[in-house]
């Protein structure tokens, strides 16, 4: 088994139930492709419906800028070379709406700079037409990992954002002491308070981001960037 960087990963418990659950996540997030031949696109959607895929078809940029909302997950196959408004110039608009789908871009002939530069607008691939179905299904499956890995990720981030926002300015400035290690008594010195003050407000704080432990109060504050 490998991971999506091709690393060699021992089979475990774990690790299948990881992929199990990825699978499910993927197969529920859509295959979004925009390519202005509708041979193309008809014919990658029935190869990715057959597959199982969810999929949705564009003929032109604008069609789909006009109908994807910038909350929908999933993955984007882009033909680079479109007319009204090109792949690349697609890539950079979904970019600053606040899009978060992982791109494959497809191309009917090799161009170095246009793959260049599509690699650092954020694409994950690059790939030429026509596309094989064992070089494209990997890609697809990679980039749908990606999305939901990038949805789990910021639906995290908001839970933290939410917890952070209950506490109050004196207790946010108390997190920081302890995030950096110090006990209640070294907090209580740093701040002018008493010993006592400090442990309760250490444990309002724990009370309020739902943790057990200072180990764990610790944790929680370093991914929410405090140090």
């Amino acid at each position: 088994m490998h991971d999506l960087h091709g690393k060699y990963r021992p089979h475990t418990l774990e690790t299948i139930l990881i992929e199990k659950a990825l699978d499910m996540a993927v197969n529920g997030l859509t295959v979004f492709i925009v390519d202005d031949d509708p041979d193309v696109c008809d014919a990658l959607a029935a190869l990715l419906r057959a597959e199982g895929f969810v999929v949705e078809t564009y003929l032109s940029g604008p069609d789909f800028l006009a109908s994807v909302k910038p909350e929908q997950h999933g993955c984007l196959i882009l033909d680079i070379n479109l007319p009204l408004i090109s792949g690349l110039d697609l890539q950079q608009i979904l970019t600053e709406r606040g899009f978060n789908l992982p791109i494959i871009f497809l191309t009917g002939f090799g161009d170095v700079p246009k793959s260049t530069a599509a690699f650092k607008g954020g694409a994950v691939d690059f790939l030429e037409k026509p596309v094989d179905a064992d070089v494209l299904i990997p890609a697809i499956r990679n980039a749908l990992a990606l999305s939901y890995q990038r949805h789990e990720e910021k639906s995290r981030q908001h839970e933290l954002d939410a917890l952070y926002a209950n506490l109050t300015p004196r207790e946010k400035e108390i997190l920081v002491y302890l995030a950096r290690g110090y006990s209640a008594k070294q907090v209580g010195k740093a701040l002018g308070i008493s010993h006592r003050t400090a442990e309760i407000h250490r444990a309002r704080i724990m009370e309020k981001l739902g943790v057990q432990s200072l180990a764990d109060l610790v944790a929680l504050a370093i991914q929410m960037g405090i140090r």
